[in-house]
């Protein structure tokens, strides 16, 4: 049986809610990840599906999961709890927690010392901790992906989106899980096209540049007057100095800044005002100061209520 979260919510003081009504589903030998930012309720979650914390509305319904230990990165050891924040920061501390017990185990901000080698070993240790339930929260999208079967957003004490890696930041559900996951350009447009448009067309109200989005329920578009954000990943913007394809979007824009930054490159883009991130692999004869030819496919472009 699975892990069961039901209507779950937790009040602190007379009006600070840190969780508002998570229903969420953990299938048994599960690693399942919460990502948030600071002040998302992550925590609180997870202490109260240890137990170490009482909800104020709502339930978590173990069935036939284990109580989950809890084990924290950045908190003193008390009762429930394993953790060793009290001391210089552990590189094994997943690692002795796995090894402790073979229970359900849920492990909250348990990476945020450790450098690229230690968390691979991290990792591993999780991918290999097999037929465990395993839960696992952090603010960085990579760290979960890396090990995660699933994972869970958390905006402002409110689930935003459940998926995997790849269906989470493929096709986030609002801007606030779109940010969760990972770099972002937004910017402000108004709708062109009828709500019955297949592919609906904005206008940015910077630059006054004409964009096709990705098809996008009518509920989610706006009245034509009111300004929506579009959005677009900088790894999903294409540059060029020659032809490409009049359907993708192609603007033209002067290059403000290039930093290598290893596996990839970012490009600072000005496109008549409109400031635009990309991430490339590589560039080629494209000096700053120089115009080229950059391209947003419409498939890549996401539609969010401002």
């Amino acid at each position: 049986m699975s892990l069961k979260i039901d209507h779950l919510s937790k009040r602190f003081g007379h009006n600070t809610w840190a969780l508002r009504d998570v229903d969420l589903e953990i299938e048994d030998g599960e690693t399942f990840g919460i990502l948030g930012e600071s002040h998302a309720g992550k925590s609180t979650l997870l202490k109260l599906i240890a137990g170490i914390e009482k909800p104020t509305t709502g339930e978590a319904h173990a069935g036939s999961t284990p109580n989950f230990r809890f084990v924290s990165g950045s908190e003193p050891a008390r009762k429930g709890f394993f953790s060793r924040a009290t001391e210089a920061p552990s590189k094994t501390l997943v690692q002795d927690a796995l090894a402790a017990g073979n229970g359900s185990i849920a492990f909250d901000d348990c990476f945020q010392h450790l450098d690229g080698f230690e968390k691979r070993k991290a990792f591993d240790a999780i991918r290999n901790a097999a037929d465990r339930t395993i839960l696992i929260a952090s603010c960085d999208f990579q760290d979960l992906a890396e090990c995660c079967d699933r994972i869970a957003i958390l905006v402002g004490g409110y689930l935003a989106q459940v998926g995997t890696p790849n269906e989470i930041y493929q096709k986030p559900a609002n801007s606030g899980a779109a940010f969760a996951t990972g770099e972002l350009n937004r910017f402000d447009a108004r709708r062109l096209t009828s709500t019955d448009a297949g592919i609906p067309e904005f206008y940015t109200v910077v630059g006054g540049h004409r964009l096709f989005a990705q098809p996008t329920a009518k509920a989610g578009l706006g009245p034509l007057n009111q300004t929506i954000n579009l959005a677009i990943r900088p790894e999903h913007i294409s540059i060029t100095t020659g032809a490409s394809f009049p359907e993708d979007n192609l603007l033209k824009a002067i290059v403000r800044d290039i930093r290598f930054l290893g596996p990839s490159t970012r490009v600072m883009l000005d496109a008549d005002g409109l400031e635009l991130s990309a991430s490339v692999p590589r560039v080629v004869g494209l000096e700053v100061g120089e115009e080229c030819m950059i391209a947003l496919p419409p498939p890549r472009v996401h539609v969010f209520k401002s």
